[in-house]
């Protein structure tokens, strides 16, 4: 198992209700080699400190939030999954419909639609990219 931490940029675009939001954090990531590969961080929200693990396999991804939100989100181009969102608001249950993967050596990016009750409630874009 090789183990090693990298300077991290993190993008996340939200489109929802009409408005688009734009996050931006510096992170540094520990990044596992086994059969898959395994990005482990620490998001900032707010005051809130959620700890992250996102795997990328062949073909699918699969990001593990904890702390003030838990939720487990996976994704497969093509593919609509089922997944729980839990917050201090309540638990929720969402489908995302992923549009888009794309994994190589130096990012991770997805884009997908979270879909609430069959409507689409927002589009994402996630993008996890090694910095130099």
């Amino acid at each position: 198992m090789d183990k090693q931490h990298s300077q991290f940029k993190l993008r996340q675009n939200v489109k929802m209700n009409g408005e688009t939001k734009h996050f931006k954090q510096d992170l540094d990531v520990e990044v596992i080699e086994r059969k898959d590969r395994y990005y482990r961080y620490t998001e900032k929200l707010d005051e809130h400190d959620i700890d992250v693990v996102l795997r990328a396999g062949d073909g699918f991804v699969k990001i593990q939030r904890r702390g003030v939100i838990n939720m487990n989100f996976y994704f497969e181009e093509g593919r609509t999954t089922d997944t729980f969102y839990e917050s201090p608001a309540g638990k929720h249950l969402f489908r995302i419909h992923t549009t888009r993967l794309d994994l190589n050596g130096s990012s991770v990016e997805i884009e997908y639609e979270l879909i609430e009750d069959d409507a689409v409630i927002g589009n994402y874009h996630y993008k996890l990219e090694r910095v130099g």
